[in-house]
């Protein structure tokens, strides 16, 4: 038995007395907001994370502060990493409660003054409720967290991470008509880019049109069909012209 195998099997058997997956570690984040990020866990054993288990970390990593939208986790199998958005935990509460509160901005926030918390009124689902405004910037618990526990972290990071058409390093690259996965409230959806700025993009999905910060994108699923045919005409005029075959220059293009 080489290493690697007897450090698995430890691994599980750790997991079975301890009652969580200890091969699931933190690998990266990218901040989408002040509360929200995209967060990279790493996993060593052959058995895909299931929902519970992504939970259950967090709650055990955060001690619940911060918890994960796990509608949004996504699996690669061939890097063993699973990305999911996660949010500094956000309570919220009944609108009618805003009769018991003090307006601060009137229509719009709200607050609690023997707590000191401060409520503004958002839209949950197609409902109107009140949520309590964070104070906790979701990359200082992050590094709080790393600073004060002795984890182990993996060395995967949202960098490296490519896999078919899903390619997150055309984050940086958004163009019209590309289809990404984009946050919308709270919920993941799959869009197609109508205009991108430095700042944000505008998106067409089946609830709508958004604007959203340029953050909230979480991956490229595919490039503009558009961009793309006018990029294979470039390449294969210039291979025509340094090669002097047209077909050669198409069977290079392919």
């Amino acid at each position: 038995m080489n290493q690697d195998r007897a450090f698995a099997s430890l691994e599980k058997k750790l997991s079975a007395s301890v009652g969580h997956r200890v091969d699931l570690q933190y690998a990266d984040a990218r901040k989408i907001n002040r509360s929200t990020a995209h967060f990279m866990l790493a996993y060593s054993d052959d058995k895909v994370p299931n929902s519970d288990e992504i939970a259950e970390f967090f709650v055990r990593k955060y001690n619940a502060k911060i918890t994960p939208f796990l509608s949004t986790a996504k699996v690669y199998k061939g890097q063993k990493v699973v990305t999911v958005v996660a949010q500094v935990l956000s309570l919220t509460r009944d609108i009618n409660d805003k009769a018991k509160l003090c307006p601060v901005i009137e229509g719009a926030v709200y607050l609690d003054v023997p707590l000191q918390e401060t409520w503004e009124i958002s839209e949950r689902e197609g409902k109107k409720v009140l949520v309590r405004k964070v104070k906790d910037d979701v990359m200082a618990l992050v590094a709080a967290r790393k600073k004060s526990m002795m984890d182990s972290y993996s060395n995967c990071t949202f960098a490296s991470l490519v896999q078919g058409d899903s390619i997150t390093r055309f984050l940086n690259v958004l163009d019209r008509g590309d289809f990404v996965r984009v946050l919308v409230e709270d919920r993941v959806v799959d869009a197609e880019i109508m205009a991108a700025t430095d700042a944000e993009v505008k998106v067409k999905y089946s609830g709508g049109l958004a604007s959203v910060p340029r953050h909230n994108v979480l991956e490229v699923t595919g490039k503009s069909p558009a961009l793309l045919e006018k990029q294979e005409k470039e390449m294969t005029e210039y291979y025509s012209k340094a090669y002097g075959d047209e077909k050669y220059a198409q069977d290079l293009v392919k």
